[in-house]
């Protein structure tokens, strides 16, 4: 038996606070991402901008996690240093159909790659994954999902070898660009998948930057660059469910840690 746990499916949650148990759901560093690997078919900005536009992610947000994530346009989350609510990247599947028509795809003649995803490592990642496969298909997409450990997918990133497409759940505890957008859209970072030279150049200045706000105001701009070319797939900030005993109080943490100090009798 337990007094507290963390990261319950959504619908025990549900079903543990209507028993009287206490709970929280707050937002927490975690996101949910897809890296795009700089490998066909993502060379063509056509393709990637097709594959963005095309994500419900208030759906996904609203249904499958029910509320327990909030949709995102880049690696900055609300709360962190760089967060900008003025890069937006719309839901517009009309004009996905249109990109993949103009690159020669369609429902008729779809295109095909492999997506990887886990399972089970967060909360409804597989079923998301199934949920974005099938948003592609309408646009022409054929996308094979392969499910592995979160090992292996560390073992494929550092090796450059991801697929097309991979599903991560990425944790920037500490709310820093540097730690966010930096690490995982470097060149040169064993963190990254999409390895361009004119990304490089955007952020390889800012490693070094003394500036504050300077260096805020540059991982800023290097956001809007990649949303505008599609680079990667920033999906939802994760909210933590923590389920808890009566008689007990719980602070939640905004990087998901869960402290001993947190948790007192109610």
């Amino acid at each position: 038996r337990s007094d507290l746990t963390l990261e319950i499916p959504f619908e025990e949650y549900d079903r543990l606070k209507k028993k009287g148990f206490g709970g929280t759901n707050e937002p927490i560093t975690d996101i949910g991402m897809i890296f795009l690997t700089n490998v066909e078919p993502m060379l063509d900005e056509r393709v990637r901008q097709a594959l963005v536009l095309s994500i419900n992610k208030k759906a996904l947000t609203d249904r499958l996690l029910r509320g327990a994530a909030r949709p995102i346009d880049t690696l900055e989350a609300p709360g962190y240093e760089a967060y900008d609510p003025s890069i937006k990247v719309p839901y517009d599947p009309k004009k996905a159909a249109a990109l993949m028509k103009e690159a020669g795809w369609s429902k008729d003649k779809p295109l095909k790659f492999r997506v990887q995803t886990t399972r089970g490592f967060k909360p409804k990642d597989y079923e998301v994954m199934q949920a974005i496969v099938g948003m592609w298909r309408t646009i022409g997409v054929d996308a094979d999902l392969e499910v592995y450990e979160v090992a292996k997918h560390f073992e494929l990133r550092a090796q450059h070898k991801l697929a097309p497409a991979a599903f991560y759940n990425w944790g920037d505890a500490i709310g820093d660009p540097s730690t966010s957008t930096g690490f995982a859209m470097f060149g040169p970072s064993p963190h990254s998948a999409w390895k361009t030279k004119d990304v490089d150049a955007l952020i390889g200045p800012l490693w070094g930057e003394k500036d504050e706000a300077k260096r805020i105001a540059g991982y800023k701009k290097v956001d809007r660059y990649i949303a505008e070319h599609a680079l990667v797939i920033p999906l939802f900030q994760y909210y933590q469910t923590v389920a808890f005993r009566k008689g007990l109080a719980f602070t939640p943490h905004g990087a998901g840690f869960v402290l001993p100090q947190a948790v007192k009798k109610a």
